[in-house]
């Protein structure tokens, strides 16, 4: 049974600047597809729609992921070196356990760091991301063995020709295994079509 209407206005002309119908916003190879579709595939296109009509071209305006990371006492302890934290809440065991903490406290640049890389990872499959501001505030230590998931969500995106890609902004953060927040995160990046990245 097929439950989702197609978009179509009857305004069938193919616009060459933004390679949508000016009528349905899709792609050729959206429309061309669409009556094989299956309706958990036709929604997707209609949620890039949505975000389209809205003036992004490569991003979809709503759409969230998220990742997980495991943070053991070697991991914390590496990562401080490699970026020469020397903060013995970071590398001294004895010390740490001394502490308010009572155990090794992740750098706050390591969750930072793989909170900003997400972006990459995420966007890079299918377009050319590249970051242009990130805030990030920490809200909680985060320690030895927590595991973290953390989460982005795009809230504007818009085309912008001198950029020849779309200025995002994003909404993001990550919390423990126990549900508190850690972090809390914006960012503004520029993601651009794939095929015209060098």
């Amino acid at each position: 049974m097929n439950d989702v209407s197609s978009p179509c206005i009857d305004v069938c002309r193919m616009n060459p600047q933004t390679g949508f119908c000016d009528g349905c916003f899709r792609t050729i190879d959206e429309i061309a597809a669409w009556a094989s579709a299956g309706d958990d595939d036709k929604r997707a296109v209609l949620a890039r729609v949505a975000s389209r009509r809205q003036g992004a071209r490569v991003v979809t305006i709503g759409e969230s992921f998220e990742a997980t990371l495991a943070l053991p006492s070697a991991s914390i302890k590496h990562f401080a070196t490699l970026v020469n934290d020397l903060n013995p809440l970071h590398h001294d065991d004895a010390y740490a356990r001394a502490s308010r903490f009572g155990t090794l406290i992740a750098s706050g640049t390591q969750p930072t760091a793989h909170l900003m890389a997400m972006l990459a990872a995420h966007f890079s499959r299918d377009a050319q991301p590249l970051g242009l501001e990130f805030g990030i505030k920490l809200t909680r230590a985060v320690k030895a063995d927590d595991v973290l998931t953390m989460h982005w969500q795009v809230v504007q995106a818009k085309w912008k020709a001198s950029l020849n890609g779309d200025l995002v902004k994003l909404a993001g953060g990550a919390r423990n295994q126990l549900g508190d927040t850690v972090m809390k995160a914006t960012a503004t990046i520029v993601v651009m079509p794939k095929e015209n990245a060098k």
